[in-house]
């Protein structure tokens, strides 16, 4: 099958560090054929990154292009919903990075999508198709710890000014319920989700320590799952001195600690079980996904409705700590 004629919108940090990486491997399935950014420079220097494509300061003018087949919408998450209505109108396939959208409002809008347009349409949740999160919940599945029964996820950092994702003015200023805490903890919501079923109603605790980088930037949220797993999600972005990313699982049998890209299964009296993962994150096989959808018109793994169910419990987790 032929290559995937695609046009980028949005040139940024997602799309040089995260998106071209994956694609860059997937030349036989996708052609990048032109990019967009409103600022001229980083257009350029995308353009020239991906093989010296043409470059536009106007997303309008990808959408207006014939030869364009898909677009890969990596902007601010408040132009989500706007960019992506235009892009399904003009015809095209469409990724759009996580978050869905920027409020309840414009994502449920967005769910009707899905029925009006004819063509793919999918949001670019890497943690969905990260191998190391499969493999556990291949794991979880075959019984290696037992029945879970509740999870806990720390994840605490120390965002300082000069980080590159600080310093962007568009997260720090944001359009969108949450800042970092929804930018970021989506990514969570869909692993909790694939792992332990929907996300039930919860309580969260917010907190503002840096308000540099937006409205808030620490969070614990506790909330159960339709497969009555109890779970925690610790979500810190101002924690000096002090920086971990450990989900731990607890099951009837064992324990899985997922840190990095290693797996490990502790038992009594058995020796740990550990399995290291290759894995670049899951965005290679997200574009794998877009590709065998367009060319062989199938479903893909992370719609509209389920970046949605990722979406929801956080903003309702958010609201209710305000």
């Amino acid at each position: 099958m032929k290559p995937v004629k695609l046009g980028v919108i949005g040139c940024g940090i997602a799309a040089k560090d995260l998106h071209w990486p994956g694609l860059k491997q997937l030349k036989e399935k996708f052609e990048i054929i032109k990019v967009c950014n409103h600022t001229e420079e980083k257009a350029k220097e995308f353009a020239q990154i991906v093989g010296n494509v043409p470059y536009v300061t106007d997303y309008k003018q990808i959408l207006s292009d014939p030869e364009v087949e898909a677009v890969t919408i990596l902007l601010p998450i408040h132009l989500n919903y706007q960019v992506t209505k235009e892009s399904l109108d003009a015809g095209k396939h469409v990724m759009v990075e996580k978050p869905l959208a920027a409020n309840m409002k414009e994502a449920e809008e967005m769910l009707t999508f899905e029925q009006k347009y004819k063509t793919v349409m999918m949001v670019a949740e890497n943690f969905r198709y990260d191998p190391l999160y499969i493999r556990a919940k291949e794991l979880l599945d075959s019984g290696s710890i037992g029945k879970p029964y509740s999870a806990i996820w720390d994840c605490f950092s120390h965002l300082e000014m000069s980080n590159k994702y600080a310093q962007t003015q568009w997260r720090r200023k944001h359009q969108f319920i949450g800042g970092f805490i929804t930018d970021g903890g989506v990514h969570n919501m869909a692993v909790f989700r694939d792992l332990f079923g929907e996300i039930q109603e919860g309580k969260a605790i917010t907190k503002s320590i840096n308000p540099q980088i937006g409205e808030i930037d620490s969070m614990s949220f506790l909330f159960n799952t339709s497969n009555n797993v109890s779970c925690v999600f610790n979500y810190y972005f101002s924690a000096v001195g002090y920086n971990e990313r450990l989900l731990k699982i607890l099951g009837t049998e064992g324990t899985m600690f997922i840190k990095d890209k290693n797996i490990t299964i502790k038992k009594e009296n058995t020796p740990d079980h550990i399995e290291t993962i290759q894995s670049e994150g899951g965005y290679k096989e997200e574009y794998e996904d877009f590709y065998d959808a367009i060319r062989s018109v199938r479903n893909v793994k992370c719609t509209f409705l389920e970046a949605y169910k990722d979406l929801k419990p956080l903003i309702e987790a958010i609201e209710s700590a305000e």
